[in-house]
């Protein structure tokens, strides 16, 4: 008993090589998870290609796990694999930063798999890493965001480059030499000649999906109350331009009535 006593004071928190770090006080900040091995796995779900709109929807899902979870993130930017959640004004486990990431990617990874297994009736192992983007200025918040819809564009050109020249027969490693040397316009010019127009795809495909709550007024008794319903946005502007600053504004917005009307409840 002795020893046990002993072992568990040597081994205890003040052990854990980073479980002290945490996140500074007030800093606004993303949890960016990206899915592990995603290519292979959907080769083995058979996903059509090179998108697959249910695929996206399970990763939906599993960013709305999150606020159902009670994490109470502002908004989830889900872009290609990865989903990228944001934290204003509430933070979880007091900005803990090995909780954080190990219990976001943990509800993710598992909501993700049952999602898949019940849309493609099959089982795979799924993970996401998980890292930590700090945004202290309000303006790095948009910032950040267009750099991933960016990346996601430039992914979403490749996708559909890739796969045409995959049906055309050549081998994955001839490919990436392949488009190594293309410049954008070459590739858009190469794929519109075979009917494929890349500013005509699906929006969700070309700019990704945001999932944030909103606000509505609900009538109860003799008075009303708002209310906050979990909403998922398929057709996003460019966070660039005056309609994408526009909606992220107001998604910060309400983000601080909800924190309001949490802490009035509370009082």
């Amino acid at each position: 008993m002795q020893e046990l006593c002993s072992n568990e004071t040597t081994y205890g928190h003040e052990s854990e090589a980073f479980s002290n770090i945490q996140i500074p006080p007030k800093i606004p900040f993303f949890v960016r998870l990206d899915g592990w091995k995603f290519r292979k796995l959907a080769d083995k779900l058979e996903t059509e290609k090179p998108f697959d709109r249910r695929f996206a929807q399970c990763l939906v899902e599993s960013a709305k796990a999150l606020f159902r979870a009670g994490m109470n993130p502002t908004l989830v930017y889900v872009a290609s694999d990865e989903l990228n959640i944001l934290f204003t004004a509430s933070v979880p486990f007091n900005g803990r930063v090995e909780k954080i990431n190990s219990v976001l990617a943990g509800i993710v990874s598992s909501v993700f798999s049952i999602r898949t297994n019940f849309t493609f009736g099959k089982q795979a192992i799924i993970a996401f890493d998980s890292r930590i983007v700090l945004t202290p200025k309000k303006e790095m918040i948009a910032e950040y965001l267009s750099w991933r819809q960016i990346n996601l564009w430039r992914n979403h050109n490749n996708a559909y480059a890739y796969w045409k020249l995959r049906h055309e027969g050549y081998k994955p490693s001839e490919i990436a030499k392949k488009l190594q040397r293309l410049k954008a316009n070459v590739l858009h010019e190469l794929l519109f000649q075979e009917g494929v127009n890349l500013a005509k795809t699906p929006t969700w495909q070309r700019r990704g999906i945001l999932v944030y709550k909103r606000p509505y007024v609900k009538q109860v008794t003799n008075h009303r109350i708002i209310r906050w319903r979990i909403t998922e946005d398929w057709d996003l502007p460019l966070f660039t331009t005056e309609n994408g600053k526009t909606l992220l504004n107001k998604i910060l917005q309400w983000n601080q009535i909800k924190r309001k009307h949490k802490i009035r409840r509370k009082q």
